[in-house]
């Protein structure tokens, strides 16, 4: 028997054994105590999931909740697993009630009733970290939701701690000159400098890389952060999406034998198409991956998003297992082509640069005039979509959206939104904020990647009746993105040239926009 099945055997049996024991808790005033063994009312099959960003406060800052907070909901309740990035909280009281830790070795889990996602959430956690255990407050603010059963889109892969935002180092290594750089117009999150033999990519936000082509020329005494990359990379396991189109564009989709994404989820055609043919598998989320079918299947390189922040266990074992991971952070460039320039990167990785090259170069070309002209036709737009729990939630103004709606020659309504001091390219508002801003607004454009599509205005005022007091929905001017638009990287040129006839008024087959009536 292979280590690796010994390992899931264990895994299994642990589940097993901790799925029935009997949760006890101690007395305490004031204080009831839950059996989890309580079947729970919404853990069936109908149940919807959902993964909430949260804002965390409270204690010394040492220990953490950490975010995304994975929400079980079904018939109008619902239960959160609180995840602590400590061991040693024993217990944690919500609206007077007491439970207890489900993950005894690990790290602090908590499954526990909540009532809504619209006020913060006051609790208490009993820590046993220092000499004598001690009940901390603790306070919990909902921020953005979104369906857990979405593939790793746009909104999901923005999602970067503070703790993890880091800024492009210098690497030297002694008695090695580089002989030149990768040329990038547009990028800024990610360079490279080659050397004889291997090149250095170094990502913001996610660290330093050495691609390897001559392993003799490796250089010496490489730092213990930086990530060995060994050529071919051609079992990769693939968890971000937006990386498949540009992948797939540069011709290196052979070069992908893993999935973090179902066939029924993928809208890049060529991906479904290699996983109904066996190509390509499907091989887990980010953060629950098959590690044995991964290892089974030779894999050599994982391509993650910065998600994987949330579940360091999971990247660390995908290492353990001598496997490098590549985060990729494209989704913060600010810039639409710099967003598309990545594609340059994979085309490094899989040895077909001319053809990345020749790609970008192309659909740089299908926006000059857009680039040189910079048309203004004064309408001004809004772009947002309508979370689970009824927040608007909406691009900051300079991320990269915001930007193709002003290089096609509109104007972003919310000029001032958002906060510079994180790295969320979206935020959330009350529809009362959302209206005072954007009631005015000439367009409308409703973001369908987490919410799911909308076929009509009427649905649309269904999601609050607010909406048909805007502008827009009077006028007829309200427009839905295709779910396929974030997926489809390579459409960053073709988005903003139907923008353009948006807001001039031509009569365009859009590719990726829907009038609604």
């Amino acid at each position: 028997m292979t280590e690796t099945k010994i390992y899931k055997k264990i895994i299994i049996f642990l589940v097993i054994l901790f799925g029935t024991m009997w949760v006890t808790s101690c007395a305490s005033q004031g204080v009831t105590s839950v059996d989890k063994t309580e079947e729970s009312p919404i853990e069936t099959a109908e149940a919807e999931t959902l993964l909430v960003d949260i804002t965390f406060e409270g204690g010394t800052g040492k220990a953490y909740i950490k975010s995304p907070v994975t929400v079980e909901v079904k018939d109008d309740a619902m239960t959160a697993t609180f995840v602590w990035s400590s061991k040693n909280y024993d217990y944690m009281i919500v609206d007077g009630v007491k439970y207890e830790n489900e993950n005894n070795g690990g790290e602090s889990t908590f499954t526990v009733p909540i009532k809504t996602l619209e006020e913060p959430l006051d609790v208490i956690g009993d820590t046993t970290a220092m000499s004598t255990p001690h009940e901390i407050e603790y306070k919990i603010t909902w921020n953005t939701a979104r369906s857990a059963d979405e593939t790793d889109g746009e909104d999901a892969e923005e999602t970067l701690d503070s703790g993890n935002v880091v800024k492009i180092s210098d690497v030297n290594f002694d008695g090695l000159k580089p002989t030149g750089e990768l040329e990038l117009k547009y990028a800024t999150g990610f360079k490279v400098r080659r050397y004889d033999g291997f090149d250095l990519i170094s990502i913001e936000n996610s660290g330093n890389y050495l691609l390897v082509e001559d392993e003799s020329k490796l250089p010496k005494d490489i730092p213990e952060d930086v990530v060995v990359i060994r050529k071919p990379v051609d079992k990769t396991y693939l968890v971000s999406t937006s990386a498949m189109d540009l992948i797939s564009k540069c011709g290196a989709l052979k070069n992908i034998r893993l999935s973090g994404t179902r066939e029924s989820d993928w809208y890049v055609d060529e991906a479904k198409a290699a996983m109904a043919k066996g190509d390509m598998i499907y091989a887990g989320k980010y953060r629950s991956p098959d590690y044995e079918l991964i290892l089974e299947n030779g894999c050599n390189l994982a391509i993650e998003n910065t998600m994987i922040y949330h579940e360091p266990a999971a990247k660390a074992k995908l290492e353990e297992l001598g496997i490098s991971v590549l985060v990729e952070t494209s989704s913060y460039e600010s810039h639409p082509l710099g967003r598309l320039e990545w594609i340059k990167l994979y085309g490094l990785l899989f040895d077909v640069e001319k053809t990345a090259e020749a790609y970008f170069d192309e659909e740089v070309m299908s926006v000059q005039p857009l680039l040189t002209e910079k048309p203004d036709t004064g309408k001004t737009v809004a772009f947002f979509h309508v979370t689970a729990n009824g927040m608007i939630n909406v691009r900051k103004s300079g991320d990269y959206i915001t930007k193709m709606i002003e290089m096609a020659g509109g104007h972003y309504v919310l000029d001032n939104a958002g906060d510079a001091k994180n790295a969320l390219s979206t935020m959330n508002m009350q529809m009362e904020d959302f209206y005072e801003k954007a009631a005015e607004a000439d367009i409308i454009i409703y973001n369908s990647t987490i919410g799911g599509e909308i076929s009509s205005v009427e649905e649309l005022v269904g999601k609050n009746p607010l909406f048909k007091d805007f502008k827009a929905v009077k006028e007829g001017q309200v427009y839905c993105t295709e779910r396929n638009f974030f997926q489809q990287t390579t459409g960053l040129a073709e988005f903003m040239k139907d923008l353009n006839d948006v807001f001039t008024g031509g009569e365009r087959d859009y590719t990726y926009l829907n009038k609604l009536d």
